[in-house]
């Protein structure tokens, strides 16, 4: 009697540790940790790959990306499980004016979702190249210069889109690179007046970011 006890307790044990791993949640399906300051470039940084920016004002918010969506370049609002954005604006003496650098950096629930951010951009530079005639949303008239820039690999994976705003007879160039690492992207936009930002200083932007995300 005794032994036929300790074979339905033995049973027990075993059936309610097969429902407990059954019901615990996968490690691999767990929500993400939010990403925060620590994932965006500092201004040192920022100072590294531009050592003559002056007195830059820094923003962070925890705002959407607009990322391309087939040929639109503000298409859609991309949001993931978590994301912040980090926004500065130098003033440099003796090069390109830079207007505005801006660094989005959301994390995902999966790689897939994170790879399918890269690959809009990487749509974008293959398919949509070419010049663009549009308006600025006031009336005013723009034309848009499309050009392909793929950039050497960086993270897991990288993409970016070369873009020039026309209007007024003068140019306003964005040069973007995303990054991946993992299920989290960064996705960093140079703006600079007059002339191209240049690929190494991009480039250089996002081996830094990515080295915030492993």
């Amino acid at each position: 009697m005794l032994v036929g006890m300790r074979r339905t307790m033995i049973s027990l044990v075993t059936l309610v540790t097969v429902l407990l791993g059954l019901t615990a949640p996968n490690p691999a399906s767990a929500a993400p940790a939010p990403v925060g300051r620590e994932h965006l470039l500092t201004l040192t940084d920022y100072s590294t790959v531009y050592p003559d920016m002056d007195d830059p004002i820094r923003v962070v918010l925890r705002s959407p990306l607009f990322a391309p969506r087939g040929c639109e370049d503000q298409g859609a609002v991309v949001r993931g499980s978590s994301r912040i954005l980090g926004s500065v604006s130098p003033e440099l003496d003796g090069r390109a004016d830079v207007a505005l650098i801006g660094q989005n950096v959301v994390r995902f629930a999966s790689k897939a979702h994170a790879r399918a951010l890269v690959q809009r951009y990487r749509f974008f530079t293959k398919r949509c190249v070419g010049d663009v005639h549009t308006d600025d949303g006031e009336g005013g008239k723009v034309l848009l210069k499309n050009r392909a820039w793929i950039p050497p690999r960086v993270g897991d994976e990288s993409s970016g889109m070369l873009i020039g705003w026309v209007q007024g007879g003068s140019t306003d160039w964005r040069r973007v690179v995303a990054v991946r690492v993992g299920r989290t992207v960064s996705v960093i936009d140079v703006s600079v007046i007059g002339q191209r930002p240049r690929r190494t200083d991009v480039v250089a932007l996002g081996e830094l970011a990515a080295e915030r995300l492993r």
